[in-house]
């Protein structure tokens, strides 16, 4: 079962009824006191772990924040082969979406999911592995990933429906893993085009 990716959707819906989607940014993420907005990636509080991982791992694990020209913003890249970003969260909503840049090398996120008989289910998406595998609890998917920045979007209900034939029902972890760029990861209750996002998740925003 390779890991299947839906493309945005380019109808976008009146302005005023913005209010009204879910999304709930991860990476970037709102300022949890409010005062601040959006927190910048050098203030995220999984970002600050990981690089302080980074530096007790030593040898050539690394994560820092670099300025990429293609998107003319800073983004968090992941170097080494023992790197992770680590990013809790409660969301019950069934699409996750990450703009990832493929660095030419393996690349590989996990998804940690409750669903409806009460257990946890990892996915493992990778481009290091060609061939879909299932277990009682796990599930890795092949991924295809072209160059430059892509849009992943992970319709979560349907993968957990067809690897387990069980319910969506929260995500409590995303591992994110060396080798990538990665500049946004959040969640939607449904498909948006990127003009449709606020201006601090879409990708072509500054274009």
């Amino acid at each position: 079962m390779p890991a299947t990716f839906e493309e945005p959707d380019e109808d976008a819906d009146d302005p005023q009824m913005f209010e009204h989607k879910l999304i709930e940014p991860i990476l970037p993420c709102r300022d949890p006191v409010g005062e601040k907005g959006v927190l910048s990636l050098h203030a995220h509080p999984a970002v600050r772990l990981a690089i302080a991982e980074c530096l007790q791992l030593g040898g050539d694990n690394d994560v820092r924040i670099v300025h990429d020209a293609e998107v003319d913003e800073p983004v968090l890249e992941l170097l080494g082969p023992e790197t992770r970003l680590v990013l809790h969260t409660t969301n019950v909503m069934r699409y996750l979406v990450l703009f990832v840049k493929n660095l030419d090398a393996f690349f590989t996120y996990e998804v940690e999911l409750l669903d409806g008989k009460r257990e946890y289910r990892t996915l493992t998406i990778t481009n290091a592995r060609s061939l879909a595998r299932v277990n009682a609890s796990h599930c890795q998917m092949p991924l295809a990933l072209g160059k430059g920045w892509q849009y992943l979007c992970m319709d979560l209900q349907s993968v957990l429906l067809e690897a387990f034939g069980t319910q969506h029902v929260s995500t409590v972890q995303i591992r994110v893993l060396a080798t990538c760029r990665l500049l946004r990861v959040f969640f939607q209750d449904v498909r948006y085009s990127d003009a449709e996002l606020p201006p601090d998740l879409s990708l072509l925003e500054g274009a």
